[in-house]
């Protein structure tokens, strides 16, 4: 049995604080932590002589993140945030034609394509993409799990569709990777970035970018610099001979400290195992609801199993302010619109719900 009252002991910002706003934001673990400041240590104190030791550590995360997302480690990219890696699959799918996209996601989904003068229709809905794709767009560019609503997408009903149509489909996982298992093996896909600030437990700097390796083949690297080169040590400065791998994205050095961020969440959710932790974020999942429920407390979030995802919103009176009161008293949670979102990962309790709900009520009206 996970003990998960010693878990929280991984995330010191805990103390004194309820955080019910990894939607927005989680803390940072231990684990991670400790992998940074071991980076920054050796580059203070010795300088760049681990440079090789650092992209031994940089292979063996990829190869680990590998793991947890069913693809090949030579399919992944290690970039600074999502909008970078969501810029260059607009690149990569240039010229492709008609992108569909829902008009309250997250604006990093669709400004590049917006930016780069696509024809992009707008879905005020997620019950609109059986519809849309059966028209054939050429591109689905879409979160798996909306930051708004917390609508979670059916990925294998998607897929298949924009399989079915020849549709190109692009994934932000930034509200999913962490606390919902991706197994990217079986799904016909084209690219997944998701930053690892939110759920992974990372901290900022870091964002893996997943693209298909016969979609990098076929088009050729969108952007290039040294290390896109097949043989980047050979310093080749007046010809191009360009690597179909995914770590040509990464144009340069890699960015070592996010990446060794994420090595060490990765080791902590590792050791904890992502089917338990779903089976903890269900459960407190439940628990926030029958709360909000027996307050009477509208919840404006999917609440089937298959479409539900850790992110509830709540319609409260005046969001802004109410989430203020909160804050003062040390609970976090997000203003969206006319209400609050509220977001439960592994290392809240139910302390962490009833301490909410008690500073919440005055605030009802």
């Amino acid at each position: 049995m996970t003990d998960w009252n010693e878990i929280r002991t991984h995330f010191p910002a805990l103390q004194g604080r309820v955080d019910l706003n990894t939607a927005g934001g989680g803390p940072m673990c231990r684990e991670a932590f400790e992998r940074v400041r071991q980076y920054f240590d050796e580059f203070y104190r010795e300088g760049n002589t681990h440079w090789n030791v650092w992209l031994e550590r940089v292979e063996h995360t990829r190869q680990k993140l590998a793991g947890f997302l069913g693809v090949a480690p030579d399919a992944i990219a290690f970039l600074a945030n999502a909008s970078q890696g969501l810029n260059l699959v607009a690149d990569l799918l240039a010229g492709d034609g008609r992108v569909v996209a829902l008009s309250d996601d997250f604006p990093s989904v669709t400004m590049p394509w917006l930016g780069r003068g696509r024809d992009v229709e707008f879905l005020d809905s997620p019950d609109q993409l059986d519809d849309a794709l059966r028209k054939s767009p050429a591109v689905l560019a879409v979160s798996l799990v909306q930051y708004k609503t917390g609508f979670r997408l059916d990925l294998d009903r998607v897929s298949a569709l924009c399989q079915e149509h020849g549709t190109a489909l692009v994934l932000d996982a930034t509200q999913a990777f962490g606390v919902i298992s991706i197994d990217l093996e079986p799904i016909p896909f084209d690219a997944l970035v998701f930053s690892a600030y939110k759920w992974a437990t990372a901290g900022y700097g870091i964002a893996p970018l997943v693209v298909r390796r016969s979609l990098l083949e076929e088009r050729g690297l969108p952007s290039v610099g040294w290390r896109s080169a097949r043989e980047p040590y050979d310093l080749e400065s007046t010809k191009l001979d360009l690597t179909t791998e995914a770590r040509g994205l990464e144009l340069g050095h890699p960015p070592f400290a996010g990446v060794f961020a994420l090595a060490g969440a990765l080791e902590l959710i590792e050791s904890i195992g992502l089917a338990a932790i779903e089976a903890r974020v269900a459960h407190l999942l439940d628990e926030l609801h029958r709360g909000l429920e027996v307050r009477g407390i509208p919840i404006d979030s999917p609440r089937a199993h298959n479409a539900r995802s850790p992110i509830t919103m709540i319609r409260v009176p005046d969001p802004a302010a109410t989430a203020a009161a909160l804050a003062e008293r040390n609970v976090f949670v997000s203003a969206r619109g006319e209400g609050l979102r509220v977001s439960v990962h592994y290392y809240n309790n139910e302390d962490d719900l009833e301490t909410f709900f008690e500073v919440l009520t005055p605030h009802l009206g």
